[in-house]
């Protein structure tokens, strides 16, 4: 059970930082230094690894829209492949 509280006095810009951190891990400021208090150096890596994984998600819906077009491609020539062999069977 939480019964103590802490003030900390930062500069606007560590605020801003750690309201930044805090929005990226979608929790809030308080629950961003009790993460950190219980587990020492552990966030550091957190916001490379967030930002890895957005652009892991980006690299992956456009990996799949090319699969898409490549897929249809292909397609579109197994058609076409098949309607030659077919005329040239009735030649």
């Amino acid at each position: 059970m939480r019964t103590e509280r802490l003030v900390i006095l930062v500069t606007p810009e560590e605020k801003r930082a750690l309201a930044e951190r805090a929005k990226a891990f979608d929790v809030s400021v308080g629950e961003l230094l009790r993460r950190s208090a219980r587990e020492p150096g552990s966030g550091a890596d957190e916001p490379t690894l967030a930002a890895l994984a957005a652009e892991l998600r980006r690299a992956v819906k456009e990996s799949r829209a090319a699969l898409r077009a490549a897929l249809t491609e292909a397609e579109s020539t197994l058609s076409q492949l098949s309607a030659r062999r077919k005329a040239r069977r009735v030649a």
